[in-house]
């Protein structure tokens, strides 16, 4: 049989030994130092000067003095004298100095693990769901260093991380990525029936909201909508049932539900979508019997010009006028020529007369003689779209070499 037990080391009372409580005193001073093992300090390198009686000390690899050559054991304070033990691995100590537990293993004691932990409960119990389950009034999650990062990973694109906000363990609120790669704000009435209110587009950045938004009333010069580098510039609602629209923090129009009001100047080369848009509600319209110059925005600069056409729709000026070896001519947009000339007369036979212009079918021809006796202006035939043949005749139908001072009327499409 040995002198010791196996663990700590305490020595046997022996079936013929004397002084038997000497024995049993010295392993109950074993016991005393080791069991509900505290130590003064980890690590410990140098002797206290006075120390108590019962301490103990965790030794490092290369103490001095009066632990000289005892590296890693145990210094124990008994009966005035130190005893040294060898701990063995697996023993816990707490450290009075660290304030800490740790393990003996089998070259240094370490504190305990916290690795791959199967949970952690703090004031609460964890599942195996719930690996980390706190119970607290407040979390405080701060930096080591410059900032701090809170990371919530998922596998794939269609599986989730998110934070979830409850009620009585209702879901109420879910902000993350739930079920897609785009962050999405969610919200719900009962935490079965989920509704998105917000969604940020992984690629772009772009929002959405799906459910719509609803902003503050505003003014002019602080839009409820409004723009980073546009001060007074955006929308905003003056009273119920209106929109306003606002620049330099002024309002330049107003939306109701029957009018707009616009308070600046209407610029560009039409407000309407052609020459003819007759569409009911343009900012100018061409109305039933209206001339079509209606549909244009006429000024100084395009009032006198060279008029045009297509398919009957005023093109150009409002009015052209020329001259040329036939006469003097007048053309308007609507389509009305005017053409006039002064000639005169032969006694011998008609005189013709060749339009400065053209019309589009025969006009209608008149003239005035300037004569000292009754005298008119007679077409000898028809006149045609381009020319026509006149005479001065007298009260005797005589021909007279007076001057004629003549007009035609007529269109030019």
């Amino acid at each position: 049989m040995p002198d010791t037990s196996p663990n700590l080391v305490l020595p046997y009372l022996m079936p013929s030994q004397a002084q038997k409580h000497v024995t049993h005193n010295e392993a109950l001073q074993l016991l005393d130092a080791v069991v509900q093992l505290t130590v003064e300090a980890f690590g410990a390198t140098t002797p206290p000067a006075s120390p108590a009686a019962g301490q103990v000390w965790a030794l490092g690899p290369s103490p001095g003095g009066a632990w000289a050559g005892q590296g890693r054991r145990l210094a124990a304070r008994i009966g005035g004298d130190w005893v040294f033990i060898d701990p063995l691995e697996g023993w816990r100590a707490w450290g009075r100095a660290e304030a800490e537990l740790r393990v003996w293993r089998g070259t240094l004691w370490d504190r305990l693990p916290l690795q791959n932990l199967d949970g952690l409960g703090i004031a609460s119990v964890y599942d195996t769901t719930n690996r980390l389950s706190v119970a607290s009034p407040a979390t405080l999650l701060t930096h080591a260093g410059g900032g701090h990062q809170l990371k919530i990973n998922k596998a794939g694109p269609g599986q989730t991380a998110s934070l979830l906000y409850q009620t009585d363990w209702s879901g109420r609120a879910e902000m993350g990525l739930a079920g897609g790669d785009n962050f999405s704000v969610k919200v719900s009435a009962d935490g079965v029936t989920w509704a998105e209110a917000l969604v940020a587009d992984r690629t772009t950045g772009r929002l959405r909201l799906p459910g719509g938004a609803r902003l503050p009333d505003g003014d002019a010069e602080t839009p409820a909508l409004a723009f980073d580098n546009g001060s007074g510039v955006g929308l905003f609602r003056p009273a119920s049932g209106q929109m306003g629209f606002a620049t330099g923090g002024v309002q330049r129009a107003l939306l109701g539900g029957t009018a707009l009001q616009l308070d600046v100047p209407l610029t560009g080369a039409a407000v309407t979508a052609s020459a003819t848009d007759t569409t009911a509600g343009r900012v100018l319209r061409v109305g039933a019997g209206w001339p079509q110059l209606d549909a244009t925005l006429y000024r100084q600069g395009n009032l006198l010009g060279t008029v045009s056409q297509s398919a009957g729709a005023p093109t150009g000026a409002v009015i052209e006028r020329g001259s040329n070896g036939g006469g003097d001519y007048v053309r308007f947009a609507d389509g009305t020529q005017i053409c006039t000339a002064t000639l005169t007369g032969s006694t011998s036979a008609a005189v013709g007369w060749t339009y400065p212009m053209a019309f589009a079918a025969a006009p209608c021809v008149t003239g005035t003689a300037q004569a000292a006796v009754l005298a008119c202006v007679m077409l000898d035939s028809a006149p045609s779209a381009s020319a026509a043949s006149l005479s001065v005749r007298d009260k005797l139908d005589a021909r007279r070499a007076d001057p004629m001072r003549l007009m035609a009327v007529g269109r030019w499409f």
